[in-house]
Formats: C-alpha cells, sequence, structure tokens
C-alpha cells in the first residue's frame, strides 16, 4: 500500500505545482490557456484529496477506520480502501498508475 499512497501524495503535488503556476501566470496577465476550472478551486480540491488521503492512509494496514469497518482492502492489495482506490481514479492517464489500483 505505501507504493500506492506515495504515488497518490505524488500526484497531488504535482496538482499543486500546475495549480500554483496557473496562479502565477494568471496574476501576470500570461495566461495563455483556460483551464476548466480556476487556480483556487483547484487548491480546494488539492486540500480534498490530501485530506481523505491523510484520513485514509493507513487503511489495509489494520489502523485505519475502514479496517474498523471491515471495509479495507486484503493488506496484500496496495490499495487500502475503495476511498483510496477512488482518490486514484483522475490519476489513471498518468505514468505509474497500476491497473490493479482501479476499484
Amino acid at each position: 500500500m505505501d507504493r500506492f499512497v506515495r504515488f497518490l501524495r505524488r500526484q497531488i503535488d504535482i496538482d499543486l505545482e500546475l495549480h500554483s503556476q496557473a496562479r502565477s501566470d494568471e496574476e501576470a496577465g500570461n495566461a495563455t490557456h483556460r483551464c476548466l476550472i480556476g487556480p483556487l478551486r483547484g487548491f480546494r480540491e488539492c486540500e480534498l484529496k490530501s485530506r481523505l488521503l491523510a484520513q485514509h492512509d493507513r487503511c489495509g494496514t489494520g489502523g485505519g477506520p475502514c479496517d474498523t469497518l471491515g471495509t479495507s482492502y486484503p493488506p496484500e492489495d496496495e490499495r487500502g480502501c475503495l476511498t483510496l482506490a477512488l482518490l486514484g481514479l483522475p490519476y489513471a492517464d498518468r505514468p505509474g498508475y497500476a491497473a490493479r489500483w482501479r476499484p
């Protein structure tokens, strides 16, 4: 599971970098392309993902909330729980995403 959680954290960091660059470009009047969402919404979505990840990063190890509920994946499954698997879906097209991580 550590590999999947590290992958998710890295993708959120990449998103934050992209949103930060978009905000800087927008403030400088250099926005050459428009995103469907603005940088502020992007930052809020990254905050949401970070909080979900923090809440569920121990699922599948015996110490997460989904372990208590009995809804986590077995320890050998890197996804941890359905929440983490769903959190990874937006990144399914990025390098490093493993097909076995799909929910």
